[in-house]
């Protein structure tokens, strides 16, 4: 018996679910749907997919430490130990959903996933594409309720494949699966009846994540045999290639985002489009670099210090929207032509108020882009006054999310701690240059470059926490700026590269 308590929760829980119009919230988890995975409907269908979204809503109301949280993911495990242990009926396709919640909010994702995809693979999901785009070109009419019912199983294959994109290429490995799909196929779906708004997103993520996995592919194989200069050319081929898709996907997308997508979902759709293509942008140069075993900048060719500069652009774009997603737009913004989200200035102030909501690989992503992007413009010795500038934009971020931070204490901390080490290098290299006397000093009139690491900037450098050694692959913060003379070469070597 479900008690009034979880009922509440339940009705908390619902945003998890379907988009709330009202606060333009969107899916956090894209598999279900609007019209079918109804509160009631999920109540009355799987008491594994309703407790499972019941207990993420406890945990965004009452925090991860709340005994009822406990109690609920309690008989979530008792549900999925079940279905493993007890495999007289086939999976359903709400055991399914439920699996992939449970990697959507879970430290060890991957494996849940693993587990949504084997069942997925067990009853056939893959083959309901090939269905539906058969169906929806030969018949003359709409839609029959066997192809609406195709379009949602399709929505969830969609949905699990593309969890298991996202863990695989931002957890150092590639993706367990080769997923059986063309770009022609995702947009012939983006052309269904049933498509909505939330669906847009999930194609245009799986077909981002598709051109990132051939990517790491291409650089993973070029790696494995060596990264010498005769090498060098075909990553910058394989970089630039890969940059030119990446153009045309977010040109694309953001053509069909503004055609199709709904007035109240536009602005929103427009830029998380942006915010995934800078965070493609980051994570390809930064991966192509890192399987060439050099980390010291002061070691670097042009090449290498060029993929370095473009990564650290992206990553100062990549905050510079989250920012503005998350800041009330203003009349003089809307006519800043210079802003790097010129056209999106009326974005409402959502993106970051959802993260209250969100799977704890967005968290991950969000906390490590800060870090990256102050550690990245410290190694490449920008200006004290272009780091203040970033450090500002970081605290907006930690503000914002301090307001609704209750389930995600450690990626806070590590937003927090990120901010500190950075302003703590920072103030040691202003007090240490003669003609600056505060920290202030030097943003109006000349500044000369951080071209000395001080002992904060070296504790800053080392900073890496262990969710992005263990958890997540990440890559870019093993990089370091050890300037040499002729005398270092015989001393510390180990420090060097």
């Amino acid at each position: 018996m479900v008690s009034k308590l979880l009922l509440r929760q339940c009705k908390s829980s619902r945003s998890v679910v379907c988009d709330t119009t009202n606060n333009e919230q969107q899916y956090l988890v894209p598999i279900f749907c609007e019209t079918h995975d109804t509160f009631e409907s999920v109540l009355a269908r799987s008491a594994f997919l309703f407790d499972t979204i019941i207990s993420i809503g406890c945990r965004a109301e009452e925090g991860i430490n709340s005994p009822m949280y406990h109690r609920l993911q309690s008989r979530v495990r008792e549900h999925l130990t079940s279905v493993l242990i007890n495999p007289i009926n086939a999976p359903s396709l709400e055991t399914i959903q439920a699996i992939a919640i449970m990697a959507s909010y879970s430290e060890n994702g991957f494996v849940s996933i693993a587990i949504a995809l084997r069942f997925a693979l067990e009853i056939g999901l893959p083959d309901s594409v090939d269905q539906l785009l058969t169906i929806k070109s030969n018949r003359m009419q709409g839609p029959t309720e066997e192809e609406k019912g195709l379009y949602r199983i399709a929505r969830v294959w969609y949905g699990i494949c593309n969890l298991e994109l996202f863990f695989s290429l931002d957890g150092g490995k590639l993706p367990g699966i080769t997923l059986d799909t063309s770009i022609r196929k995702i947009r012939a779906l983006v052309s269904h009846q049933e498509r909505t708004g939330i669906d847009i997103r999930l194609l245009s993520q799986v077909e981002l994540n598709i051109i990132r996995c051939n990517a790491y592919r291409a650089i993973m194989a070029c790696s494995s045999t060596s990264i010498l200069n005769d090498d060098e050319g075909l990553i910058r081929k394989i970089v630039s290639d890969t940059t030119i898709e990446l153009g045309l996907w977010i040109e694309e997308w953001a053509g069909i985002v503004s055609t199709d997508a709904a007035a109240h979902q536009r602005s929103s759709a427009l830029i998380n489009l942006h915010i995934q293509y800078e965070w493609a942008i980051i994570t390809l140069h930064l991966k192509a670099l890192s399987d060439s075993g050099i980390e010291n900048i002061a070691l670097m060719n042009e090449f290498q210090r060029d993929m370095v500069r473009t990564a650290k652009e992206a990553a100062v774009r990549h905050l510079q929207y989250i920012v503005q997603a998350s800041t009330p737009p203003s009349p003089a913004a809307s006519e800043d032509g210079d802003a790097p989200s010129q056209g999106l200035s009326q974005q409402s102030p959502t993106y970051l108020t959802t993260f209250r909501w969100t799977m704890d690989y967005v968290w991950a992503k969000c906390a490590f882009s800060v870090l990256l992007v102050l550690k990245l413009a410290l190694l490449l010795r920008d200006p004290p006054s272009t780091l203040m500038l970033l450090l500002r934009d970081a605290h907006k971020v930690l503000e914002e999310l301090k307001k609704i931070t209750v389930g995600h204490i450690a990626y806070f901390q590590i937003l927090q701690v990120s901010i500190e080490k950075c302003e703590g290098a920072l103030k040691e290299y202003m007090m240490q240059q003669p003609t600056a006397t505060a920290i202030g000093q030097g943003l109006n009139g000349e500044e000369g470059e951080m071209n000395s690491a001080s002992q904060a900037e070296k504790e800053f450098e080392r900073y890496v926490p262990s969710e992005f050694v263990f958890e997540w692959d990440f890559p870019g913060l093993n990089l370091k700026h050890v300037p040499l003379g002729w005398q270092d070469l015989f001393i510390d070597l180990d420090t060097v590269f």
